[in-house]
């Protein structure tokens, strides 16, 4: 059973350029997903599509909810998906992710990100198997 078939991601990003740029880093990861540009899509999308178990957020988003409120909400409503939050602000610490999070410097390089959602979707695969958090 490939990746793909039980992990989508879900890309949150308000800068179409880098949208569009993480969607190809998750092709390219060989997994498929969704993208948006605000946290309130994001938290619709994922309620509409229980396969999602990775998150690539941004934390400067447009609208009422940036990206580490959105962590927060996510991590409460769906404890099982795994957050990935890249940024270029240098004061995000562990204790702004939950437990598993990870964290992401801008500009990123595409490797690093590839990686990470690999990772992540192991992660992300082997909790929808056991139906658990790792």
């Amino acid at each position: 059973m490939a990746l793909n078939d039980l992990c989508d991601v879900l890309v949150v990003e308000g800068d179409p350029f880098l949208r569009f740029a993480a969607m190809e880093l998750v092709k390219e990861a060989g997994l498929s997903g969704h993208a948006v540009e605000q946290a309130t899509q994001a938290l619709a999308t994922l309620a509409n599509n229980a396969g999602i178990r990775i998150m690539f957020t941004a934390i400067g988003l447009p609208g009422s909810i940036n990206g580490l409120e959105l962590v927060q909400i996510v991590h409460r409503r769906w404890p099982h998906i795994v957050i990935i939050v890249a940024s270029g602000a240098s004061n995000v610490t562990s204790k702004d992710l939950p437990l598993g999070g990870t964290f992401i410097a801008k500009p990123y390089r595409a490797e690093a990100v590839i990686t990470c959602l690999k990772s992540a979707a192991s992660d992300g695969l082997l909790q929808a198997i056991l139906g658990t958090r790792l």
